[in-house]
C-alpha cells in the first residue's frame, strides 16, 4: 500500500503545473535573463511573468517582488539588508518568542555588533496578543518581525494591528509568511506590511525558491552583492527554470486558495474529531485560536513525539515533531515551550499539515493506524520494525 504523506508544513509536494513549468524551461533554449539576445530577451520575460504571478497571490506589483533561494535566505536578506541601514541610536530589534529559527538566528547573529534582540512572550494558545508586542515598540527599535502564521501549531498572528502600528511608528516590520502564503488570503497592502517572506516549496512549487517581497521605500542593503539582478536588490543570476515552475506554483494556489482551504479545513476537522473521540487525554496546541486551515499539532501524554513519529514513518506515515528545519534536533519544541507547556509536552508535540495533495482517504488511513501504533509506543515495543 502506498505511503500517506503529512507534512505539508515541511514541503508541500510539486504541483503538476509546477513541473510542466519547470520541463518547458529546461527543455527550451539556455539563457540567462540579463542577456540582450532573443534568447536572453525570452528568459526575462518568463522571469518576470513568474514575478507577477508570485505577486498576485498576495495581491502586491510584481515591482516588490525580490526572488530569492528561499524563505530563509529572504528572511536573512530582510534581517541584515534593514540592520546595515539603521540609525546608530535604533539598535534594539522587536520579535516574537514563537518565529521559526530563520528569523530568530538571522536576529541573533547580530548581537556581536551591538544589537539587541528582545523577544516577545505568546499566551498559551501560542497567540502573541499586539498589545503586549505594541508595548515594546519604542525609538531605538529598528526592526519588528511576527509571522502570519505558526509553522508548527498553525496558530495566526495579528500582524495587521501590529504592521500598521510598527508603520506608525517608523518602524519596518518583517513578516514570515512562508507556512501563511496559499493556505489563507493575505491582504498586506492593507496591513501596511513592508516586508514580506514567502517561500515556493511550502505551496507546491520547487525547493530552492522563495521571495523577499520589499516596499519600494524601504532601504536594504543586498545580502548578496555582485551584479545588478532584482533591481540591484539580490545579485546573481536567476534560476529561470526554477522560478517560472514558483510561479506557476503561486497561480495554481492563488486561483484554487478558497476550494483548497475549505477542503483543507474539512480534513482538519475530522481529524481532530476522530482523535478527540480516540483518546480522553489528547492535548490540540493552539486549539482554541485562529489556525491555519491546514494544521494539527497534538500531544498524548505518556507518548514521545519522536518515537510516535518513527513509528508511524515505519507503518508508512510521513508526520513531523515540529519544524522541519529542527530535524535531528534534540531540544523540545521552543514554540510549544513558549506556550507554558513543560519540558516533556514540548518533546511530545507531533503535527499533521495536509495540503494540497492529501485525500480524505489518507486522513482515514492515519486515523486508522494511529491508535494501535499508541498503545504499541505507550507499552515500550520496538517501533523500528514493521508492527
Amino acid at each position: 500500500m502506498s505511503r500517506v504523506y503529512l507534512d505539508h508544513n515541511a514541503t508541500s509536494p510539486i504541483r503538476p503545473q509546477a513541473v510542466r513549468a519547470l520541463r518547458d524551461v529546461l527543455m527550451g533554449p539556455a539563457a540567462n535573463a540579463s542577456s540582450l539576445h532573443a534568447e536572453g530577451r525570452e528568459a526575462r520575460r518568463i522571469l518576470e511573468e513568474a514575478r507577477e504571478r508570485v505577486a498576485g497571490l498576495v495581491g502586491l506589483s510584481p515591482r516588490d517582488v525580490v526572488f530569492t533561494s528561499g524563505g530563509s535566505e529572504a528572511i536573512a536578506a530582510a534581517v541584515h539588508g534593514v540592520a546595515d541601514k539603521a540609525a546608530p541610536k535604533r539598535r534594539r530589534i522587536l520579535v516574537s518568542i514563537i518565529e521559526h529559527s530563520a528569523v530568530l538566528d538571522s536576529c541573533r547573529s547580530l548581537e556581536g555588533r551591538g544589537f539587541v534582540v528582545e523577544s516577545v512572550a505568546c499566551n498559551r494558545e501560542g497567540r502573541v496578543e499586539s498589545e503586549r508586542f505594541l508595548s515594546r515598540l519604542d525609538s531605538d527599535v529598528c526592526l519588528a518581525a511576527m509571522q502570519w502564521a505558526n509553522n508548527e501549531t498553525g496558530v495566526i498572528q495579528p500582524v495587521d494591528e501590529v504592521s500598521r502600528a510598527c508603520a506608525a511608528a517608523g518602524v519596518p516590520l518583517l513578516v514570515d509568511a512562508v507556512q501563511a502564503a496559499g493556505k489563507m488570503h493575505l491582504d498586506p497592502r492593507r496591513a501596511e506590511v513592508p516586508l514580506l517572506a514567502i517561500s515556493g516549496h511550502k505551496l507546491g512549487g520547487p525547493q530552492g525558491t522563495g521571495a523577499l517581497l520589499v516596499r519600494e521605500d524601504v532601504a536594504l542593503t543586498p545580502l548578496i552583492a555582485g551584479g545588478a539582478q532584482e533591481r540591484r536588490r539580490r545579485g546573481g543570476t536567476e534560476a529561470v527554470a526554477a522560478l517560472a515552475s514558483f510561479g506557476a506554483a503561486a497561480e495554481e494556489a492563488r486561483v484554487m486558495l478558497k476550494d483548497e482551504a475549505a477542503r483543507m479545513l474539512r480534513l482538519r476537522v475530522r481529524t481532530e474529531s476522530r482523535l478527540r473521540d480516540r483518546f480522553e487525554d489528547l492535548e490540540i496546541h493552539g486549539q482554541s485560536a485562529s489556525r491555519l486551515p491546514n494544521t494539527v499539532n497534538f500531544s498524548l501524554p505518556g507518548v514521545p513525539g519522536e518515537t510516535l513519529a518513527i513509528a508511524l514513518d515505519v507503518a508508512g506515515f510521513a508526520v513531523s515533531t515540529g519544524s522541519a528545519c529542527a530535524a535531528g534536533s534534540v531540544k523540545p519544541s521552543h514554540v510549544i515551550r513558549a506556550m507554558g507547556y513543560p519540558e516533556d509536552g514540548a518533546r511530545g508535540a507531533v503535527r499533521i499539515s495536509v495540503g494540497w495533495s492529501t485525500t480524505e482517504d489518507d486522513v482515514d488511513r492515519f486515523l486508522e493506524a494511529l491508535p494501535p501504533i499508541v498503545e504499541q509506543v505507550r507499552k515500550g515495543l520496538d517501533v523500528r520494525s514493521s508492527p
